[in-house]
């Protein structure tokens, strides 16, 4: 399958169907197919799990770079089933993120909310970051989220993503590759969630294209 095309200095960091790191726009895109791969040697972990209550799931929290955010929006829909696979679908692209933004694909909270092809993609990504010293920076939202329940264990998730203010980063310089924002800023994307045994959402596959127009802002 295809890995990476030539592509400019900016959005580098390939992940699932197309480019998922950030983008602000403009120029090529490095494509990435799903495919397995162990990282390199990881720094250590950026997040950590609240110790669960009996009252209430108690949800990750997310350390992330000061120059890294990601907003997801809620997109509740009152449905209790279909809430559970948005809240554990947002963690999940926190923890994405997370691990982008640490070149570290074994932080628990990775583990915890994707498995199966999500995350050997992501892993194959961050592995290709740890070689290439590519990080992320800037702001990243998530939104238009839409739950598809398949049955009582397996969920569907369509979403869009905004890259416009997020770039390539150095992890040893700090050097930011911009670029100039353009329609493939915006990003839909598809997962496929299954339950696991602990009742948590995991992220099982996850596809993209770039330029979406229903993600226009």
């Amino acid at each position: 399958m295809a890995r990476r095309t030539t592509v400019g200095a900016a959005c580098t960091l390939a992940a699932a169907a197309l480019v998922l790191t950030a983008c602000g726009g403009g120029g090529d895109k490095k494509v990435a197919a799903t495919t397995s791969g162990a990282p390199a040697g990881a720094p250590s972990a950026g997040a950590t799990t609240a110790p669960a209550t009996t009252s209430a799931p108690v949800g990750p929290t997310f350390d992330f770079p000061p120059d890294v955010s990601v907003v997801v929006d809620a997109d509740t829909t009152g449905d209790a089933a279909k809430d559970a696979v948005l809240r554990d679908q947002g963690y999940g692209l926190r923890a994405i993120y997370l691990s982008v933004a640490e070149l570290n694909s074994k932080l628990p909270v990775f583990s915890r909310y994707l498995t199966r092809d999500a995350a050997k993609t992501w892993i194959d990504s961050i592995a290709w970051g740890q070689r290439y010293h590519r990080t992320v920076t800037g702001p990243l939202r998530f939104y238009d989220r839409e739950v598809t329940l398949r049955d009582a264990k397996t969920a569907a998730v369509t979403f869009c993503e905004d890259q416009s203010r997020s770039y390539d980063k150095d992890s040893r310089s700090g050097k930011v590759f911009t670029t100039t924002n353009s329609a493939d800023s915006l990003v839909s994307h598809t997962a496929s969630l299954r339950k696991s045994a602990d009742g948590t959402w995991q992220m099982t596959t996850y596809t993209s294209q770039r330029g979406a127009a229903q993600c226009r802002l």
